[in-house]
């Protein structure tokens, strides 16, 4: 199935075709299937197997090709697909069973077939692709005490996810930039091109870990980088439905809670302010802001909420906490006033800080009989213009 990357359809059709037993659909969290005109298309960006693609400027999508590895879930913004083979709790298990002092390995599954076996007895946790691994998970691990993360995996260029390593890169740059904003010590380091000889049967003395230590132990020149349930995709209604504020439904993806309370269990933060791909503080132009409040209405988590007084009063109230830097808000917005910016406060985080905006009256009156012949007016600034 194939489309341009604009139309709505044609990534209703991409989420329909990856659902797997690997890859849960979420498709009414998806931003674009909300409006298409965000444009997020992070899952074809980063999908590691060539299951979604943008060939051309066009959409497409071979499902047959889907390896399961959760890259896709790891770079949504709201969740739309969520991987459950592992799932986030299984790995998370997983990683802390591997545990070993005060680190974790995590090895990519071709590190694992190339160490012909030795893996397989404990020590390290073992993912299709790297990734799989996002924030919450080494987030967590950091709260439960573990300071080193890496992530090992082998030749990538000879790999078919070769590009799996720019997102464990991205994720691992993201962990270690929160760490710091929270004065944490823990780390998480990605490590590339491990060989397959250093790991072969009787290649290095000693079980999988000690093998492992002894590879990493070598000076390397690598720095590191700054609910079980069914598998089943869920229904998508013809229509999303609006709610009673004009607004469609949200949803705050659990791994961004997970996230927080992982990141509320290491203490108070130290930094004024920090900057990842996770969150973004939305700035409203006031001066060119047409009180639409569309970003409010396509806002998939509701960091972008309305708000109406009894004074007459109206406007929006944004959550920075909430937000999950879909960029739908900026997209979305006619008059193009809104900035999403990088730098967050961990303290509107954690806190549930609440920026209000209020807006001024619209020159014209949404919905009513004469909507267009008024728009027309004010926009042409004149009186003669007539309706028949």
């Amino acid at each position: 199935m194939m489309g341009g990357p604009g139309g709505n359809r044609s990534i209703v059709g991409v989420l329909d075709e990856v659902s797997s037993e690997a890859i849960v659909v979420h498709q009414e969290r998806c931003a674009k299937v909300r409006n298409r005109n965000v444009s997020c298309l992070k899952c074809a960006e980063a999908c590691t197997s060539g299951c979604i693609a943008l060939v051309d400027g066009q959409l497409r999508v071979d499902a047959t090709k889907c390896v399961g590895c959760g890259t896709c879930a790891t770079v949504c913004p709201t969740c739309a697909l969520e991987a459950r083979a592992p799932s986030d709790a299984e790995l998370l298990q997983a990683s802390l069973a591997a545990r070993r002092g005060d680190d974790v390995v995590v090895v990519c599954e071709q590190l694992r077939r190339a160490a012909g076996g030795l893996l397989d007895d404990g020590g390290v946790a073992c993912v299709v692709c790297l990734g799989r691994v996002e924030e919450s998970l080494t987030s967590g691990l950091a709260a439960a005490g573990v300071r080193r993360v890496r992530l090992a995996c082998g030749d990538c260029a000879r790999c078919a996810q070769e590009h799996g390593a720019v997102t464990a890169r991205l994720v691992a740059q993201t962990s270690n930039a929160l760490f710091a904003a929270w004065g944490c010590d823990a780390r998480v380091e990605v490590v590339e091109g491990v060989p397959a000889s250093a790991l072969a049967a009787g290649a290095l003395p000693g079980d999988a870990t000690r093998a492992l230590d002894a590879y990493f132990a070598e000076p390397r020149g690598n720095e590191p980088v700054g609910e079980q349930q069914a598998a089943t995709a869920s229904s998508f209604p013809a229509l999303v439905r609006v709610m009673k504020d004009g607004t469609l439904p949200h949803f705050v993806p659990d791994r961004r809670e997970a996230l927080l309370d992982n990141l509320a269990q290491l203490g108070d933060p130290v930094q004024h302010d920090v900057a990842t791909r996770l969150w973004g503080c939305v700035v409203i132009d006031g001066t060119t802001c047409s009180s639409c409040r569309m970003c409010a209405t396509f806002c998939p988590t509701g960091a972008l909420r309305k708000f109406d007084r009894d004074d007459g009063t109206f406007g929006i109230d944004h959550y920075p906490g909430e937000c999950v830097k879909c960029g739908s808000c900026r997209d979305v917005c006619p008059e193009h006033a809104i900035v999403l910016r990088d730098n967050v406060r961990p303290s509107y985080l954690l806190e549930g800080v609440v920026h209000h905006y209020a807006m001024r009256p619209r020159p014209v009156e949404l919905g009513g009989a004469h909507q267009i012949v008024n728009t027309m007016r004010e926009r042409m600034k004149g009186n003669d213009i007539f309706e028949r």
